[in-house]
């Protein structure tokens, strides 16, 4: 039924591109932004690195030179690892804390921002999988730092990226995701929506049919980047030593699914660790409710959040102890993720057609009007609050679907038994404008025309249309 959606591509491509957010809602930083300067004990230097015409800066964080020599008084090659950005224009200071926790650990960190093209319509995994790689060889060029000794980090989006940067080059000794999905893009979003708009009292019929609608346009229109990225075929060409974390609280990225998923794909991975933190976010992060965070420092006005009890010496026992495997069991999941399906032509095909028989009424009512006719046909008065309320709850349905996708689910509310207020009104249109279908019937029985006709078929086609966007289901 949802590839029954009723949209007009013509129309709502320009507004979906403006709208729609990037993959995973990202919430992040907003204002000013100090250059990153580390803590006592530790040094950053500031570092640029190519991938191809594009120019990456960063920081190198590592121990203070007092600290970094060995016991015997010499230098000692070290570790190293570089950090991958979640969703959104990240920047360095965004992951200081999991950069300090490994340089305190001696592992020299790569924090970088993220590269300039980067926005909400346009992301290619590749590029940044391949920019990762640009700071990996970075890495490994530092005289302090062990060539075969260096590893990926990735978050969030990042755990799409990082493994498909570790699946492209042995030069990569490690990998460690932390919220990482097994999904795609779009599925992995439409759940993330479901959780916030439940989160926010709408019923789970009503959020998911909103939810794949909208996603299903943004797909369609392609104004949705990387939505069909598959890390399953990822997976199983890593050959790197694997950890993988997601906070038992996870509301972004399902992790009972994805848990799964890595453990069963990484086929040919040496070494795989899956582990749960107990009562953390999908960043690692302390949390009340698995979508704010609490304590940490603040960014550009955003709370980065407190790391979680026991994230950092997880990581770093785990390059310390080279890399052990242990399984812990998969967290609960609130529900099960579902497949994304694109709105197919014979869902623009019926809206195109459903506008057109709605529209026929008043465009005849002008041309009567023109050739002086002031008659009024069997059936006017239904077949005017017929058109009204079809072409409201249309348009209206239509529309809602696309804002609850674009706003992330966060401004939308239950109003009445789990019904969004704009929903609601959407309902009540769309069951006036059937039963005046219903009234018109008997006068298009008995005075019967191709005008009457036309708006009768538009009562018809509501019904279709309603049912693939939710609006006539429970």
């Amino acid at each position: 039924m949802r590839k029954l959606l009723p949209i007009l591509a013509a129309v709502t491509a320009a507004g979906v591109a403006v709208l729609v957010p990037g993959i995973g809602a990202y919430a992040g930083p907003a204002g000013p932004i100090p250059p990153y300067s580390a803590p006592a004990g530790l040094t950053a230097t500031e570092v640029s690195f190519s991938n191809g015409d594009t120019v990456l800066h960063g920081s190198v964080v590592r121990l203070a030179a007092g600290q970094a020599a060995s016991a015997s008084g010499g230098s000692v090659k070290r570790p190293g690892i570089v950090l991958v950005h979640g969703s959104g224009n990240a920047v360095r200071q965004q992951l200081a804390q999991e950069a300090e926790v490994f340089a305190r650990a001696g592992i020299v960190t790569l924090i970088y921002d993220k590269r300039p093209d980067y926005n909400r319509s346009h992301r290619d995994y590749g590029d940044l999988a391949n920019d990762a790689l640009a700071g990996v060889a970075l890495i490994r060029g530092l005289p302090d730092v062990d060539p075969g000794k260096v590893g990926l980090w990735g978050l969030s989006e990042g755990g799409w990226v990082a493994p498909l940067a570790a699946s492209r080059s042995r030069d990569v000794a490690f990998l460690i995701t932390i919220g990482g999905s097994g999904l795609s893009p779009a599925r992995t979003q439409a759940w993330n929506l479901n959780n916030r708009l439940a989160g926010n009292g709408v019923a789970d019929g009503t959020a998911g049919e909103l939810i794949a609608s909208g996603m299903g346009l943004a797909v369609s229109l392609d104004q949705f980047p990387e939505a069909k990225h598959d890390p399953v075929e990822v997976l199983r060409q890593i050959r790197q030593p694997v950890l993988a974390i997601w906070g038992e609280r996870d509301l972004l990225v399902p992790p009972a699914e994805s848990a799964e998923i890595f453990r069963r794909e990484l086929i040919v991975s040496p070494s795989v660790s899956i582990r749960i933190l107990s009562g953390s976010s999908h960043a690692a992060r302390v949390t009340t409710n698995g979508f704010d965070r609490v304590g940490g420092p603040t960014v550009g006005g955003f709370v980065m959040g407190e790391l979680s009890p026991g994230y950092a010496d997880l990581m770093t026992s785990w390059i310390a102890a080279g890399f052990p495997s242990t399984t812990d069991a998969p967290p609960t999941q609130r529900t099960t993720s579902t497949a994304i399906e694109p709105i197919g032509i014979v869902g623009y095909g019926l809206f195109v057609l459903l506008l057109l028989v709605l529209l026929s009424w008043p465009v005849t009512a002008v041309v009567r009007r023109i050739r002086g006719r002031r008659d009024r046909p069997a059936g006017a008065v239904p077949a005017r609050l017929l058109v009204l309320t079809g072409l409201a709850a249309t348009l209206l349905g239509t529309a809602y679907a696309v804002f609850v996708v674009a706003s992330g689910g966060t401004s939308v509310h239950a109003a009445f038994l789990g019904q969004p207020l704009v929903w609601l009104l959407a309902r009540v249109c769309l069951a006036v404008a059937l039963t005046c279908g219903v009234l018109v019937a008997p006068a298009f029985r008995s005075a019967p025309s191709i005008r009457l006709g036309a708006v009768l078929a538009g009562a018809v086609l509501l019904v279709p249309y309603a049912l693939g966007l939710g609006l006539l289901l429970p």
